[in-house]
């Protein structure tokens, strides 16, 4: 089955500006994050470090995750300048979608995820915490780095679930969302360009992964 793609941060709108500072997070070729972050149990009270990983699980990135803000921890850090880097790869790559895509550029990306460090959790922005069932509606939002500006469109069909894609990417940093629908009984995962709409009710999360399983970047191929 198609997996939902899970992770983090603030928005691109497909034809306007970047927004500073939503959600905790200014993009741009770095991409700056300064949020707190919801649900950490006490028993990770001792969890000070945050890894920012890619689909292969290399680290790009060390972010801190400092006590003592109201509401919860204060996730800080910076995600740098992946332009040249080796970890960019091709955006139709076969590795990293289970079925063909179409891009509009010969762009080179990287999405990324969070990690707990000395913790089996994941920190995600989304508009809930994850349900044991995920039902339609339920929105997260994903980073990914790209070199140039690109569209993106393609769609991947199972006998139970659907993935789309129609997102445009910005050289630099960009949110994406990825929403859970439901089309004719079909379960699906829609990946597209985030709105400003898509930022309200967002929060960043704690989600312990022994409950449910580790979060995918982005579907891959069985």
């Amino acid at each position: 089955a198609l997996l939902v793609a899970i992770s983090l941060a603030a928005a691109w709108a497909q034809s306007g500006a970047p927004e500073q500072g939503a959600a905790g997070v200014s993009l741009g070729w770095s991409a700056q994050i300064d949020a707190v972050v919801l649900d950490v149990p006490p028993e990770a009270s001792e969890v000070n470090q945050v890894a920012a990983r890619d689909a292969d699980g290399v680290d790009v990135a060390l972010l801190a995750l400092e006590p003592g803000a109201v509401g919860g921890p204060q996730l800080r850090g910076t995600l740098p300048d992946l332009r040249g880097s080796p970890l960019l790869q091709p955006i139709t790559s076969e590795e990293l979608w289970p079925c063909a895509m179409q891009a509009s550029a010969d762009a080179r990306f990287a999405p990324v995820g969070l990690w707990a460090i000395g913790a089996p959790a994941a920190i995600e922005l989304a508009n809930a915490p994850l349900p044991s069932e995920p039902a339609p509606g339920y929105r997260q939002l994903l980073l990914l780095f790209a070199d140039t500006d690109v569209h993106v469109e393609g769609a991947c069909l199972e006998d139970t679930t659907a993935l789309r894609v129609d997102l445009y990417l910005r050289p630099g940093w960009n949110l994406v969302t990825s929403e859970l629908t439901a089309v004719g009984g079909r379960d699906g995962v829609l990946l597209r360009s985030t709105a400003a709409a898509d930022l309200r009710g967002m929060a960043w999360r704690w989600r312990d992964t022994r409950a449910q399983g580790p979060a995918e970047v982005v579907p891959k191929r069985e």
